[in-house]
């Protein structure tokens, strides 16, 4: 029980904005029980936030040790290796992560931009289109899916996306009319 008092305290400071005190409360948890996974998930999604790549990365390490089926963790670990430029390790958490669960779009879109960034454009479409599938109203998927379609040459398909996405997200729309060059006459803009 005394791990779960720490994690209460983590939680506490974690409130009161104090996170170098609710990460010494996760570490006093974890010693408590070794396998307490909210404490190791806590603790990495933390470290995430404060930009510390390795130590997220060994917590996420620790929390799927213990809970290796958990789609959430295999993302979050895929989201840190994302950051450190480890695309084999990221594509690998991502895979992982929508295998357990199909409909986490973010897991498609850090997988779509892991497969942008090494030129991979194909596998690049297949990963946003899945995540704009998953949410339509997402326009970070949609302006991802049309700079791809754009650098493949596709100008017909940047185009229906413009006009999607001027339905909903006119600021995007905007943007993206901006970055292709792009301007479907059907779309107008206020």
């Amino acid at each position: 029980m005394r791990h779960w008092m720490h994690y209460y305290r983590a939680r506490l400071m974690l409130a009161l904005r104090r996170q170098d005190e609710a990460i010494a409360a996760y570490r006093d948890a974890l010693a408590a029980n070794p396998r307490f996974v909210l404490a190791a998930g806590g603790m990495g999604y933390l470290e995430a936030g404060r930009r510390n790549w390795e130590a997220a990365a060994s917590a996420f390490d620790q929390a799927l040790a213990i809970t290796p089926d958990d789609a959430d963790l295999w993302f979050n670990q895929g989201y840190v290796r994302q950051q450190q430029e480890q695309d084999a390790e990221a594509i690998r958490c991502f895979e992982r992560a929508v295998e357990l669960k199909r409909s986490l779009d973010r897991a498609w879109f850090g997988l779509g931009l892991v497969h942008r960034r090494r030129g991979e454009l194909e596998r690049a479409v297949k990963a946003f289109e899945k995540a704009a599938d998953l949410q339509p109203m997402n326009p970070y998927a949609w302006q991802e899916l049309a700079m791809v379609q754009f650098a493949r040459g596709n100008l017909q398909e940047v185009r229906r996306i413009i006009r999607h996405l001027s339905g909903f997200d006119p600021q995007m729309t905007r943007l993206l009319i901006r970055d292709t060059g792009q301007h479907p006459d059907d779309v107008k803009l206020q």
